[in-house]
C-alpha cells in the first residue's frame, strides 16, 4: 500500500492538514493567552485602584491601620491564592500582610524583589502608606477561574483540530481516489495494449489535464490500431505479390524436372524473368520500409515532369495496345522544372499507370459483347487511360 499513489496523496493531504491545524492552534492559543492576560491585567489594575481607595477610606475612618488585614484578605481572595498583599506605613514598617510569606509580622521590613509592585495609598493628596503586591514572576492573577478559562479554550482548539484532521483525512482519501482512478484506467488500458489488444479507449468526463491525457491516449491508441491494420494489410499484399512469381518459378522448374517442359534456354528465360520480377518486388519492399521509417534517400535534381511522363507513356504503350487500351498524355507547354528524384517519380507514375490499366482492362473484359453491332460499339468506344501533367 505504501507504493500506491492514492495512499501517498492521502498522507500528504493529512500532513498538510496537521501542520496547518497545529500552526493555527498554536497561534490561537498564544493570541488567546495574550489577550486574556491583558484583560486580567486591566481588571487587576482596576481592582488594585479600588483597594487603594478602600485603604485610604479605611485610614481616614480609623486614623490607623489596625485591623487592615481583613480588608487585604478580602481583596486577596479575588486576586488569587498565589498573590501576597503587604501594607506599609510611612516608615516602611509592615502594618498588615496576607499571603506573602516574605515578611510576616508587624514591624519587619519586607525583603524587596524585582517582581514586587509598590503602590501609594493617598489621603487628600498625602501618602499615608504603601501597598506591595507580591507574586511569582509571570503569574496571572485570575486564580482558578482564569486557568479554567484557558484550559477550556485549549480543549476547544484541540477538539477543533482533531475534527479538522479527521475531515482532512476523509476528504484526502476521496480526492486521492478520484485523482488516481482515471490513472488506474489508463494503466489497465496500457497493459492491454502491451498484451496486443490495441483497440483501447479510455472514457473520462473531466476537462482537466487528466481528460487531456485520456484524449491523447485515445488518439494514440486509435493511430496504433490503424497502423496495425495497415501493417497486416501490407503483409497480405506482400504475400500476394510474392506468391505469383514464386508460383511461376516453381511451376517452371517442376515441369522441367518432370520432363513436361524441355530444359531449354527459352524455358529457363521465363523462370529468369520471374526471378527478376521477384527481385524488383523485394527492392520495392525495401524502399517502402525505408520510406516508412523516414530514411529513404532521395536524389533531388531539376526535373522536367513532362519528359518523365512521356517516358512512362512510351514504356507502357506496348502493354496498353496489347490490352486494347489507348494511352493519352496531356501536358501543359513550358512546364517549370521541379526538384525531385527521377527514379522515384518514374516508379510512382509506373504504379499509377499499371493500376489504371489493370482496372481498365478488367472492366473492359467484363463488358458484354453480343453481335457485330456491339463489337463495333466496343471498337468505337476503346477504353482510354489519360495521363495529365
Amino acid at each position: 500500500m505504501l507504493n500506491k499513489l492514492w495512499f501517498r496523496l492521502t498522507i500528504a493531504f493529512l500532513l498538510i492538514a496537521i501542520i496547518g491545524v497545529g500552526v493555527v492552534a498554536y497561534l490561537a492559543n498564544q493570541a488567546t493567552s495574550a489577550g486574556f492576560n491583558r484583560f486580567l491585567e486591566e481588571e487587576n489594575s482596576a481592582e488594585m485602584a479600588r483597594l487603594q481607595e478602600d485603604l485610604a477610606a479605611y485610614y481616614q475612618l480609623r486614623a490607623s491601620w489596625t485591623g487592615a488585614e481583613a480588608l487585604l484578605r478580602q481583596y486577596r481572595s479575588t486576586l488569587g491564592s498565589g498573590v501576597g498583599l503587604i501594607l506599609l506605613d510611612n516608615d516602611g514598617q509592615i502594618v498588615a500582610a496576607t499571603g506573602s510569606g516574605r515578611g510576616e509580622g508587624r514591624g519587619n521590613r519586607p525583603r524587596t524583589a524585582g517582581n514586587e509592585d509598590s503602590l501609594p495609598v493617598l489621603l487628600a493628596g498625602q501618602e499615608v502608606g504603601r501597598l506591595v503586591v507580591d507574586g511569582p514572576p509571570g503569574l496571572n492573577m485570575a486564580g482558578r477561574a482564569g486557568q479554567q478559562f484557558l484550559d477550556d479554550v485549549n480543549e476547544a482548539i484541540v477538539l477543533a483540530g482533531l475534527i479538522a484532521v479527521a475531515l482532512a483525512l476523509v476528504l484526502g482519501v476521496l480526492l486521492a481516489r478520484g485523482l488516481t482512478r482515471p490513472l488506474a484506467r489508463l494503466t489497465d488500458a496500457t497493459r492491454s495494449m502491451a498484451g496486443g489488444d490495441l483497440d483501447q479507449q479510455v472514457r473520462m468526463g473531466a476537462g482537466d489535464e487528466l481528460g487531456e491525457l485520456a484524449s491523447s491516449f485515445n488518439q494514440m491508441a486509435a493511430a496504433l490500431a490503424a497502423n496495425e491494420r495497415q501493417r497486416q494489410q501490407l503483409f497480405a499484399d506482400i504475400a500476394h505479390e510474392l506468391r505469383t512469381p514464386l508460383s511461376v518459378i516453381r511451376g517452371q522448374l517442376e515441369a522441367m524436372l518432370d520432363g513436361v517442359l524441355e530444359l531449354s534456354p527459352e524455358n529457363l528465360s521465363l523462370a529468369h524473368e520471374e526471378t527478376i520480377l521477384l527481385g524488383r518486388l523485394v527492392n520495392e519492399l525495401r524502399a517502402l520500409s525505408l520510406a516508412e521509417s523516414g530514411q529513404l534517400p532521395l536524389d533531388k535534381r531539376p526535373l522536367d515532369l513532362g519528359m518523365v511522363a512521356a517516358g512512362a507513356k512510351a514504356a507502357f504503350e506496348p502493354l496498353a495496345e496489347a490490352d486494347g487500351i489507348h494511352l493519352e498524355l496531356s501536358a501543359e507547354p513550358a512546364l517549370p522544372q521541379v526538384a525531385a528524384d527521377e527514379a522515384r517519380i518514374q516508379q510512382v507514375l509506373g504504379n499509377l499507370l499499371s493500376n489504371a490499366m489493370r482496372h481498365t482492362s478488367v472492366h473492359h473484359a467484363g463488358a458484354p459483347h453480343t453481335g457485330a453491332h456491339h463489337a463495333g460499339q466496343a471498337q468505337a468506344t476503346e477504353p482510354e487511360v489519360r495521363l495529365e501533367v
